[in-house]
């Protein structure tokens, strides 16, 4: 680097402004690997879960991004079946978790007909619950993204994943 200067890590972004994802794939991978192997690669305003499997697959290490929330306030949680819009009608009298695979304290405390019926009054709590929800979702999927990193087993991480309902609906 200039002056014997390094940079901390390399932040790739512009990707989230509109183009097609599948344009994104083109080019993500070679642009991590150009990038060097001892700095982490930093993608900004990427939260889909789909598309945070597929980036750690081509070489990125982290991420931020306004999705999990944004989404949350619309009143939609993320989930191993898939995205749940909870404005829908079929939740008004289900009385199961959000999501029964986890273990987050909305999962814990509160049903689908509850955080409903928040949503559907535009009570905050409803879009607070969410956002609990998106973001120890995420943090999970990606907590066990690292674990298969380490462990050298990402493609059947990788594999199971785009296999699964929840890849399916992202």
């Amino acid at each position: 680097a200039a002056g014997g200067r390094r940079f901390g890590g390399f932040g790739i972004g512009g990707y989230s402004v509109g183009e097609d994802h599948e344009v994104m794939f083109e080019t993500l991978g070679p642009v991590a690997r150009a990038c060097p192997e001892d700095r982490p690669r930093y993608l900004m305003g990427v939260g889909n879960p789909t598309t945070l499997v597929r980036a750690v697959r081509e070489g990125v290490d982290m991420f931020d991004c306004v999705l999990p929330t944004r989404t949350a306030r619309m009143g939609t949680a993320f989930s191993s079946a898939g995205r749940m819009n909870m404005r829908n009608a079929k939740y008004a009298r289900d009385f199961t978790p959000l999501d029964p695979a986890c273990d987050c304290p909305t999962c814990k405390n509160h049903t689908r007909a509850y955080i409903r019926h928040l949503v559907k009054q535009n009570e905050m709590l409803g879009a607070i619950l969410l956002s609990v929800h998106n973001l120890h979702f995420l943090l999970d999927l990606m907590r066990r993204a690292r674990e298969a990193v380490l462990a050298d087993v990402y493609e059947e991480f990788f594999e199971q994943w785009m296999e699964s309902d929840a890849a399916a609906d992202y």
